[in-house]
């Protein structure tokens, strides 16, 4: 698989993705993510399996986060409870969009300030 697939891939939250997969595509290490894990910030899909797999969507948080850990030297602690909002935002955005685009057209304010 090309790079440019295996970007597109991220794309479908439907796909899985194994740990090693996901460090790869965050720029995390995999113990940093086992880390993630053990503090429930980080969810596989599946817990129970010996191999953790997760949702692709979690790789454009992860990179969000990883760096902004760079940025600002964060510890692991800090990036999880990071994650965890950043997660939410996004859902919230969506939640907004959904909303914005049952109001008609005309109605909607101009915010382009």
């Amino acid at each position: 698989m090309t790079q440019d697939q295996t970007q597109w891939r991220w794309l479908d939250t439907r796909e899985t993705v194994s740990l090693t997969e996901l460090s790869h595509s965050c720029g995390m290490s995999e113990s940093e993510l086992d880390e993630l894990v053990e503090y429930c910030a980080l969810v596989p899909v599946s817990p129970a399996t010996p191999e953790l797999v997760f949702s692709a969507q979690w790789v454009t948080p992860l990179r969000h986060a990883y760096k902004l850990r760079v940025d600002f030297d964060l510890d692991m602690f800090t990036v999880a409870i990071l994650l965890d909002n950043l997660t939410r935002i996004e859902v919230l955005e969506r939640r907004v969009q959904s909303l914005e685009a049952l109001i008609p057209q005309h109605m909607r304010p101009d915010l382009r300030g």
